[in-house]
């Protein structure tokens, strides 16, 4: 290796060392603006119009705003928990199962995260290339490429990277949300929007609904700490930050959706989707942009938390890991094999909720129940880890088991379910070990 190549690679040891597997010191934490702005990019993605789409072309505007209310407020008492966890902690998601599901069990949740998440990447990509070959003499996978080295780039320089993006992107996408709302319910009026009749029955019923919105979020639920880490730990500003930032991507923004859909006459999400952008801004190329924006600011949070996920197997320097899956998410984007993942990671959308039910459990409910253990988070090695943690690990098995088999609001069950079991299955064994 030169001296020129040496010297990139300290440096880059240097610049992207991003505390994956050590608590994030209160002296690099960021204040309540700059948390919200990240937040906020991560939330504003062109999935939330597609569970838009799929909520108004089967349910009325009133049943559709009712599944979103209730799916968000799920989705934001779950992930201000486990933000406050990663902030009071320090640590990212994967680091904290460690104490909390034992070796076995953060492999097995390391693993599911990872593929979830290079997954995602790569579907955004081919979303990339079908937008931007409307303006441009390129094939999509060749733009699908070209997009995953852009996007890709941030995610490799760590969380730093990230937030310069996101403090440029915040403003111009929340603009883009508010002008895409206004002039969709301007174009088309009120009234239309509470009388139109659904034209399907993809989602046919309410608690349907609620489980689709918060399933477009689920693994949300147990990668946020991989951003709330670099939060000053302050539970009211982090609730206003996590609330807000819900609110403006997954509630404002499906709505948006809706509107766009019945202006177009079609619930088809990739017509909608290409033209939400020029109904904010009355530009194809500018709307473009901003969508671009939106997907690149969604997508380096999904190579930074593989990436994570990935360090807590192999003990590595991030940004090399980052680079890794970056390379396997352009290749699958590059091929077009993002089409076989995404019911997959549906699926893997249902096991996910349960590990941010353990992770909630086990932090802040196990000790009111006297459950309390001492640990060291400077220190998570591997030879301080018991093998497995058998009441995690299977009150996570029987809470999949309920979101999938229970009716009514599955994930909601699941979660649930998946927290009781967790307390009692602990009380009992600490019982057995006292």
């Amino acid at each position: 290796m030169s001296e020129e190549k040496k010297s990139f690679v300290q440096k880059m040891d240097e610049v992207a060392d991003d505390y994956a597997l050590r608590p994030v010191p209160k002296s690099e934490r960021y204040g309540w603006v700059k948390m919200f702005f990240v937040w906020l990019c991560w939330n504003v993605v062109v999935g939330d119009l597609a569970t838009g789409t799929a909520l108004g072309s089967s349910l009325t505007f009133s049943d559709a705003m009712i599944a979103l209310s209730i799916g968000d407020i799920i989705l934001v008492v779950m992930m201000i928990a486990t933000v406050y966890i990663g902030s009071k902690t320090g640590l990212s998601s994967m680091p904290l199962l460690r104490f909390t599901m034992g070796r076995v069990g953060t492999y097995i949740c390391s693993a599911i995260i990872c593929f979830t998440s290079v997954g995602w990447f790569a579907v955004q990509l081919g979303f990339f290339g079908q937008i931007w070959s409307q303006y441009l003499p390129v094939s999509v996978p060749v733009l699908a490429v070209i997009g995953g080295v852009l996007m890709s780039t941030t995610a490799i320089v760590g969380f730093k990277g990230m937030e310069k993006l996101s403090s440029l992107a915040a403003i111009p996408l929340l603009l883009f949300i508010v002008l895409a709302l206004f002039n969709s319910i301007r174009l088309i009026g009120l009234d239309t929007l509470f009388t139109y009749t659904p034209a399907s029955n993809q989602v046919n019923s309410l608690t349907i609904g609620i489980s689709t919105t918060v399933g477009s979020w689920a693994v949300g639920m147990a990668t946020v700490p991989d951003c709330g880490r670099y939060a000053k730990t302050d539970i009211v500003k982090i609730a206003l930050v996590w609330a807000g930032g819900l609110f403006f991507g997954h509630f404002l923004l499906p709505i948006a959706g809706i509107a766009a859909a019945l202006h177009l006459n079609t619930w088809d999400f990739g017509v909608v989707s290409d033209y939400i952008g020029i109904m904010a801004t009355g530009s194809g190329v500018v709307g473009a942009v901003l969508i671009t924006l939106a997907a690149w600011t969604t997508n380096q949070a999904n190579l930074y938390s593989g990436a994570n996920a990935l360090c807590n197997i192999i003990e590595a320097k991030k940004w090399r890991l980052t680079t890794i899956l970056a390379v396997i998410a352009v290749a699958l984007g590059f091929g077009g094999a993002v089409d076989y993942f995404v019911p997959y990671m549906n699926w893997l959308g249902i096991l996910v909720p349960p590990m941010a039910a353990i992770m909630v459990s086990d932090y802040l409910i196990l000790p009111l129940f006297g459950m309390k253990e001492e640990r060291n988070y400077e220190d998570i090695s591997y030879d301080k880890i018991p093998m497995i943690k058998l009441p995690a690990f299977l009150a996570w098995a029987c809470g999949i088991a309920i979101a999938v088999f229970t009716p009514g609001i599955q994930t909601l069950n699941g979660l649930i379910g998946t927290m009781v079991l967790h307390v009692i299955l602990s009380k009992l064994m600490w019982k057995k070990s006292a």
